[in-house]
Order: structure tokens, then C-alpha cells, then sequence
């Protein structure tokens, strides 16, 4: 099947009822042509602790141009961090050639589609104007030179102009596009020669409710002596009804008409779509016209009450996950709850569960390996699951993004990539599919990824606790110069050992000493005797039986050694390692030319399980062969020097 081309959106907070609108209208015009979308999208709100907002917006770093035939930003949505639009903006910029749109601002190097934000304040400014037969109209926009602020001041300037009514700028006001202006604004109408005009119209919903929180405490009521108008509808959080009549903002006609660009600077054929303007007018109490405005919230409020249920035990199963694989099914038992979706995907870096060190973080770690892991692979609810849905060894290339966007399939989808992280730290990330005429995910879905985030840094701590005690355990066994057990690993493991012994099974005691180590420390210094002690030390760790014998090596004093074997041991078998030990200390003595020798006085048995009647006597018995033994060392070498006192 040919590869489909494909849109990628760069966008913030895509639950938002804007974002929403855009990626839904977005969605449908590239289906309609047989295009895939691709939305990275962050989404933690302006506010936060930086080092979050920070891990969010990492997720440019997965993206992979060459895979992308044209990309879309809405760098409004982007406010996370300080110039964090401008940011990505210069990324697409250095690795996209291709086709570039930008939504709503204008971005050097990007095709730019707006909202008609004037054509939608004249609406409702007009509705005042022509239904309501308001002649005296202050208006409210945004802060001044935005452009957003001055399209909409437009807008009440032409309705104005239309209906032959003069426009005193005394009657236009700067805010913010949010709460804080509102009791400025009224105020100041009040204390102004010509006192309350017969509307206030606003370039935003938030502004509006400002105005009517300053006049309800000076009891001016709303709309029985003043009336009052927003701009930007968004449906009600809570699904109460709306107060302020507004109007929505045109994106769906937006994102149509930058859809279709990218169609014709593609050469693509396209499937043409009417693009035609309609009302976005919003009619409720504050103009006094009180129309409900009626939406289906039914199934996602139940959805939402699910979630957010006393009884929804999500956070508590996750977090009591012990392993990766358990804390996986346990997403995968919620993941009905991240809302509806044709597919999920969950993409783990491979060192996941690394902690990051402070020099590791100076340098700016990647947030994504050379390889992910598709560790999750799961439908929604309306699916039957399928078997091997979780799988911690299904490895693909970084830079391929995601497996299923090169899957053989007749239908163009949407992939919402979102990250997986604590703070600054990559876990990977999330993928939801979409296809139909849905492709938003629900209000929830943030705060459920950031409890799957909670569990995998919860899990991530669990390991970084158990590596560190193993390491420590390590360390109370191990001799640090040789890497041998030490004598307090002999005392905890040989009693284990021993009493584990099987019916046929049997174990080799060896008893090994150096000769004249006290001699060489005196002599030569201790950096020799240390040499001795190193080399014997490797003498004794090598394997010198096959896989159905287990070894241990110990150092148990000074210059004192311990190797213990267990297993069936081949006729023969001990003797040859006994020689092999040899062997290797001669071969050290007559490869270099050495000031001090290295000899090895060895005592050993092997014994069977019945034979060991306390741990002394097997020492004891095997200290006096290791004792006969240095002496015949002494003896054939001559090497017996006196001790310095």
C-alpha cells in the first residue's frame, strides 16, 4: 500500500474546547483526503512547577521530520514555558522544509490562517445593536497591540460603522482576556461624564464575567439595567447553563482552509469539501434573550464521574505495582478509563527506571534512546483484547515514532503523542488512535496519564531502592581489593551452602594461603603484596569446572582463600582444578621476571553432605592438609625466608 502522507500539529493543552474544535475540524478535512495526522501535544496548563512544564514540552525531541509532509503549529495554545512557541517554531524551522501553517499568529517562515475573530465580534455586537436597539456600546478587548485584541476591536468598530453609530473611544477598554480587568473597567465607566453606557461588550468570556462580578457588587443588575456580551465561547466545565451570550470563535473554517492549503502545496488531489461560513452566536441571559444552549454531555459526564469516582482505586493499584510488568496490566485494566480511542500505545525508553545523575541533567540527557520498547499495546473498551497486547522485549527504531503508522490499513487516523515523565526525567510516551469523526480525547485524560506518570516515577524509586541495597549488601560480602567474598560472606554464605547440599550432590573445601606474603610487605613494600594478593585472587575466580558445578571464591583473611565448589563432579575433576590453580602460579612465576614469587599452599576434601558434622571441624581438617602443603612448598623451593620482627 503507498505510505500516506502526513500532517504533523504541534499544540498545547488539546483538551481545551478550542483546541478541541481545531483538531476535530482538522481530523475530518485530512481523513476526507486520506491523511494521516500526527498531534504532539503537551499538556500542562500556564502554571505548574518548571521542571514539569519542562518534561512536557521534551516531546519535540521524538518528532521526526522526514516522516511528516507538512506540519501545522497553534502557538497560542503553547505557554507553558517562556518561549516555548517561539522555540518549537525554530525547530520545525531548522528540520522541515516542507509545507508550514501556522494558526492565529503570525510566524515568520509559516503560512498563517487566522480566525475571522472580527467577523464573530460584529455578530454579537450587531445582535445588540439590531435586537436589543443598543446605541451606546463600550467595548472591552485584550491587551493593546495584540492582534487577537485588535481583530476584535475591528469587529466592534465595523458593527459600529454599519449601523451609522459613532464610536466614542472613550467608551474603549485594554484587559487582559482575563478576570482581573473587569472592576477597573467599570469603574471607570461609572465615574466617567456619561456614566453606564446600555451595553458592555467583551473580546472574551472571562472578561465579560469579570464586568458582571464588578457590577453585581454595586448592584447594577445583569441584564434588567445593563447588558453584556463575551466573545469565545466555550461550553460550561460542569454542564450548567451558560449565562453570557458570546460567540465561538470560527476555527473549524480555520483549520479547514489550512488543510486544504497543504492539499494544494502537495499537489495532492483533493476531495473538495464546502467551506462556507455560518453563525457562532451564542444567545443566553446576560443580553437577556436566554436561550439555553443544549449539548450532549450525558455519556462524558458518566465517563468523568467514573473517573473521578471515590471508588475509582486507579492511583493506589498502580502505585502497588512492584514490577514493570504489573504496573503494565494495571494500566492496561484502566486504560478503558483514558477515555474512547481505537488504540493505545505505550513506548518505553529501555532505560526507563534510570536515575538521573546531576551531571547527566547539566548535559542534557535525551528524552529517547536510539530504540523504544512498544511495551503496550491495547484497544478500547468496544474491543475484544488480544493476546500479546504486552511485550517488554518488541523493540523498534526511535525515529520511526510508532510501528503502527507504517501498518497496512485502509483508513487514515489521528495519533495523539503525549509524554510519558516525572519532571525533567523520560519514561517515553503515550499514543492514542483515533479514526472516525471523534479524534479528541476526553477532559480526563491528562489526569489519568499523570497517574500512570506517578506510577512509573513510584516504580522507578521501588528499583533505584533495591539496586542501591544490593549494592550495599554487595559491598558488606565483598573484598574490595579482589572482588572476593569476604569473611563475613563466607560466615552468611557457607552455612546456606551447606545445608542446601542435595542428596547427590557434593562440595570441594579449599583451603589456599600465600607463602611469604610477610616477607614481600616487608621487603618490598605492601604495593607488592597487594600484587600477590590480586593475583592469587585471580588465580582462585577462575572457572575451572563446567556448568553443573557452582564455585564461590573468598578471601578470608589476609593473605587466606577460599574456594568452595558444589555439584557432581567428573572423576578427576578436582584434581585438575587443583593442578590448573598450580599451573597458573607457576606460569605467573617463570612469565615475568619476578623480585618476589607467588606460591600457593593449597588444602582441600570434598565432602558429602553427611560427612560435615560442624563447619570447624571441615576447617580444621583441611587447614592441616593446607599446612602440609606449605611446607613441601618450602621444601622444593627453597623459598622459607625469615620473617623481620
Amino acid at each position: 500500500m503507498q505510505k500516506r502522507k502526513a500532517i504533523g500539529v504541534f499544540i498545547g493543552r488539546p483538551d481545551e474546547p478550542f483546541q478541541t474544535a481545531f483538531l476535530k475540524a482538522v481530523g475530518r478535512e485530512a481523513f476526507r483526503n486520506h491523511m494521516d495526522v500526527l498531534v504532539f501535544s503537551s499538556m500542562m496548563r500556564t502554571g505548574g512547577y518548571m521542571d514539569y512544564q519542562i518534561g512536557e514540552a521534551r516531546l519535540i525531541e521524538l518528532v521526526n521530520f522526514k516522516r511528516l509532509d507538512a506540519v501545522i503549529l497553534v502557538p497560542d495554545s503553547l505557554q507553558m514555558i517562556p518561549d516555548h512557541a517561539a522555540q518549537v517554531a525554530e525547530r520545525i524551522r531548522q528540520n522541515f522544509n516542507g509545507v508550514r501553517v501556522s494558526i492565529d499568529l503570525d510566524i515568520p517562515g509559516f503560512e498563517t490562517f487566522a480566525c475571522d475573530d472580527a467577523a464573530g465580534v460584529l455578530e454579537v455586537v450587531s445582535h445588540l445593536i439590531e435586537v436589543h436597539g443598543c446605541t451606546d456600546i463600550a467595548f472591552m478587548t485584550g491587551p493593546k497591540g495584540h492582534p487577537h485584541s485588535e481583530g476584535r476591536l475591528s469587529g466592534y468598530r465595523k458593527a459600529m460603522a454599519r449601523a451609522g453609530l459613532p464610536v466614542d473611544e472613550g467608551r474603549i477598554f485594554y484587559g487582559d482576556f482575563w478576570y482581573n480587568e473587569g472592576e477597573r473597567v467599570v469603574e471607570e465607566l461609572l465615574c466617567s461624564e456619561a456614566g453606564l453606557p446600555q451595553a458592555i461588550a467583551c473580546g472574551s468570556d472571562t472578561m465579560a464575567v469579570s464586568i458582571c462580578y464588578a457590577l453585581q457588587r454595586r448592584e447594577i443588575r445583569v441584564p434588567e439595567d445593563i447588558l453584556v456580551t463575551g466573545y469565545d465561547f466555550e461550553l460550561p466545565e460542569t454542564g450548567e447553563e451558560a449565562f453570557i451570550t458570546s460567540a465561538v470563535r470560527g476555527i473549524d473554517l480555520a483549520a479547514a482552509k489550512a488543510v486544504h492549503y497543504i492539499i494544494g502545496q502537495l499537489d495532492t488531489e483533493e476531495k473538495k469539501s464546502t467551506l462556507r461560513k455560518k453563525s457562532n452566536l451564542k444567545l443566553f441571559q446576560s443580553c437577556s434573550c436566554g436561550r439555553r444552549f443544549r449539548f450532549e454531555k450525558v455519556l462524558q459526564d458518566k465517563r468523568e464521574d467514573d473517573f473521578f469516582a471515590l471508588y475509582n482505586f486507579m492511583q493506589e493499584n498502580l502505585l502497588m505495582a512492584k514490577t514493570l510488568q504489573d504496573c503494565l496490566w494495571e494500566i492496561d485494566g484502566y486504560a478503558r478509563q483514558a477515555g474512547e480511542y481505537d488504540k493505545m500505545y505505550i513506548c518505553l525508553n529501555p532505560d526507563w527506571s534510570r536515575m538521573d545523575d546531576e551531571e547527566g541533567q547539566e548535559h542534557g540527557q535525551a528524552a529517547f534512546g536510539k530504540h523504544m520498547i512498544l511495551a503496550l499495546d491495547t484497544v478500547s473498551v468496544q474491543e475484544k483484547k488480544a493476546e500479546g497486547r504486552l511485550d517488554l522485549e518488541r523493540f523498534f527504531d526511535t525515529a520511526d515514532m510508532l510501528p503502527a503508522l507504517d501498518a497496512d490499513r485502509e483508513q487514515a487516523k489521528m495519533f495523539y503523542f503525549s509524554m510519558l515523565h516525572f519532571g525533567r526525567h523520560s519514561f517515553g510516551y503515550a499514543v492514542l488512535e483515533y479514526s472516525g469523526k471523534k479524534c479528541v480525547f476526553e477532559k480526563h485524560y491528562p489526569f489519568w496519564i499523570r497517574k500512570v506518570n506517578a506510577a512509573l516515577e513510584s516504580l522507578r524509586r521501588v528499583y533505584a531502592v533495591r539496586d542501591l541495597y544490593e549494592v550495599a549488601q554487595h559491598k558488606a560480602v565483598t573484598d574490595a581489593m579482589t572482588g572476593l567474598y569476604n569473611r563475613n560472606g563466607y560466615n552468611i554464605l557457607l552455612p546456606d551452602i551447606v545445608q542446601g547440599l542435595a542428596e547427590d550432590e557434593k562440595l570441594l573445601f579449599m583451603l589456599c594461603d600465600n607463602n611469604g606474603l610477610k616477607y614481600i610487605n616487608d621487603t618490598y613494600g605492601h604495593v607488592a603484596g597487594d600484587d600477590v594478593i590480586c593475583l592469587s585472587a585471580g588465580i582462585l575466580s577462575k572457572k575451572y569446572f563446567g556448568e553443573d558445578v557452582r564455585e564461590m571464591n573468598f578471601r578470608i583473611g589476609g593473605d587466606e582463600y577460599v574456594k568452595l565448589a558444589v555439584g557432581r563432579f567428573a572423576p578427576g575433576s578436582v584434581e585438575q582444578c587443583v593442578e590448573g590453580i598450580r599451573a597458573q602460579a607457576e606460569s605467573i612465576n617463570s612469565a615475568h621476571e619476578r623480585k618476589y614469587p607467588l606460591y600457593l599452599a593449597i588444602g582441600y576434601r570434598v565432602y558429602e553432605k553427611s560427612e560435615i558434622s560442624s563447619l570447624d571441624q571441615v576447617m580444621t581438617e583441611v587447614d592441616a592438609l593446607m599446612y602440609r602443603d606449605k611446607q613441601q612448598i618450602k621444601k622444593a623451593s627453597g623459598f622459607d625466608p625469615i620473617r623481620k620482627e
